[in-house]
């Protein structure tokens, strides 16, 4: 009785340790920023230039909400993609209350060299996000906040590349992203849930159930 109590316990942890990877979706709120005349250092995922972008007044910016997976991507050769457009390619994606003067703007166009470049800033968040580790595709860069605090990322701007990020322990997530130096334009944010602690609680019972067990035994 005691193998089998404890046998349970510690399998309950084990199989929750099994959660595989899916993209992160859900309802977010979004924060979009578009600025043009930025240079490479000014186009990098980082709250500060996000911060500095808003407060410009040669930016545009809105408020909305998006329901449907963090997975976007554009392949615009002639970088004539628009902030709509891009929103568009959201797998099972909706978009309320974006201004549609700011989804026509042109999303993002060279060059960061030359300090010339259309750069667009979003920053995802959603509350009640559980413990999650991320591999998150992306061009250019971004970086993961949890209850606002940076996480980790890969500040950009870059090629198409795949960051791991680790640390997320639950609260409200927020992403940061810019595309900027014209497409490819990518996002997308695979996410696995990290059910250790839950399991925890299941393996304290059946550690407790144990101890009762073998008190009974001495007892009798």
């Amino acid at each position: 009785m005691i193998k089998r109590v404890l046998g349970a316990a510690l399998a309950s942890v084990v199989l929750g340790s099994m959660a595989s990877a899916a993209t992160l979706s859900g309802t977010f709120d979004v924060t979009v920023v578009n600025l043009q005349n930025l240079s490479s250092a000014q186009s990098q995922a980082t709250m500060a230039n996000f911060n500095a972008a808003q407060a410009n007044v040669a930016s545009v910016s809105d408020t909305f909400t998006y329901t449907g997976e963090l997975s976007f991507g554009t392949f615009d050769g002639s970088d004539g993609t628009t902030i709509q457009m891009w929103l568009d390619t959201g797998v099972g994606g909706s978009v309320s209350g974006l201004d549609s003067s700011v989804g026509d703007l042109q999303l993002s166009k060279p060059d960061i060299g030359a300090g010339s470049a259309t750069s667009t800033f979003f920053y995802f968040t959603k509350a009640g996000v559980g413990a999650h580790d991320f591999d998150v595709r992306h061009d250019d860069g971004m970086n993961i906040f949890d209850d606002g605090v940076l996480v980790d990322g890969f500040n950009g701007p870059n090629g198409v590349r795949t960051t791991s990020v680790s640390g997320f322990d639950g609260g409200t997530f927020g992403l940061l992203y810019v595309a900027t130096n014209g497409d490819p334009s990518v996002l997308e944010v695979g996410a696995t849930p990290v059910p250790l602690p839950a399991g925890l609680p299941l393996l304290a019972a059946g550690l407790g159930g144990l101890v009762v067990l073998r008190r009974r035994r001495a007892q009798s």
